[in-house]
């Protein structure tokens, strides 16, 4: 079987927590946008997806929680209950003991909107033991993804983590609430989402995907083709319409070391970069990011 790539949803919420909406019209709504799977992350609530198949046709419902310490919020991702969320003397403490909860749970944790009411520091991701993910792009209105003077941005967030040596997936997400009302106040669908290479649609194997970095993030640039394992990174992207597209190769500090044109950009390795992401921008604003290639 060949692998192919999967688009879903892995941050949403319905009325079981704070969004607008029961989670068989939530199903439903990514149903009918053509997702391949998605997690219903209500706060300090498991949804059982059992209840819903119905409901979600073809697509997968990943098992999922979030975890809602004050302002530091973790999803875990493939669990089986829910897990009480922790409350430590420090935000670093907090965010560990989140981790490790949803690890003995059996799942996936990924560490949600770090820069909300500027909870989390670049030296928390640093200093976190396996919780490998992390969100770069929230679609939600009050997330500040694009920092402040003296936070940075979630996207320079994760250079700073990875030049550090510190390996995290970025992960974009809808973070959805509102699927009543519509605009840029409310927290809408279709605004981020995971598109992960596997064989099937199963639970265990999107999930290992993910953390093995076999995904991307995307706000709505889509990807033919991904290699970054030979000496030379080649990206493929599906163009659409009359979209231009621009890729930044991006490395150790952030550093550009090369920005590319149009829709098949390559990058040749030299083994001085460190690591290696790709940032591809369309002419309309929308964004996909590959995930880190460390080089020696």
């Amino acid at each position: 079987m060949t692998a192919r790539w999967f688009r879903g949803n892995l941050h949403t919420h319905s009325t079981n927590s704070d969004g607008d909406s029961p989670p068989e019209v939530v199903v439903a709504w990514y149903r009918d946008a053509g997702y391949d799977f998605l997690a219903l992350t209500d706060h300090d609530l498991f949804t059982d997806p059992d209840g819903l198949i119905g409901h979600a046709g073809r697509m997968l419902l990943i098992r999922g929680e979030e975890l809602t310490s004050g302002d530091i919020h973790v999803n875990g991702l493939g669990i089986s209950a829910t897990i009480p969320h922790a409350n430590e003397a420090t935000t670093l403490a907090t965010l560990q003991a989140n981790v490790d909860a949803i690890r003995a749970g059996g799942g996936v944790p990924s560490v949600n909107h770090p820069n909300f009411r500027w909870a989390l520091s670049a030296a928390d991701l640093i200093a976190l033991h396996d919780g490998n993910l992390f969100e770069i792009h929230n679609g939600g209105p009050d997330v500040n993804n694009w920092g402040r003077p003296g936070n940075p941005a979630a996207e320079t967030l994760w250079d700073i983590v990875l030049s550090a040596g510190r390996r995290m997936i970025g992960v974009a997400v809808d973070d959805a609430h509102h699927f009543q009302v519509w605009g840029r106040p409310y927290s809408n669908p279709g605004r981020g989402w995971m598109c992960i290479r596997a064989e099937r649609p199963a639970e265990s194997e999107l999930l290992t995907a993910l953390e093995a970095g076999d995904c991307y993030a995307s706000t709505g640039v889509a990807l033919y083709d991904l290699d970054l394992s030979g000496d030379v990174l080649a990206v493929d992207i599906e163009t659409r319409d009359d979209q231009a597209y621009t890729t930044t190769f991006i490395g150790l500090g952030g550093h550009v070391l090369d920005i590319v044109h149009g829709p098949s950009p390559r990058y040749a390795v030299t083994g001085r970069e460190g690591y290696i992401r790709a940032r591809i921008d369309d002419s309309d604003g929308l964004t996909a990011w590959t995930q880190p290639r460390y080089v020696a």
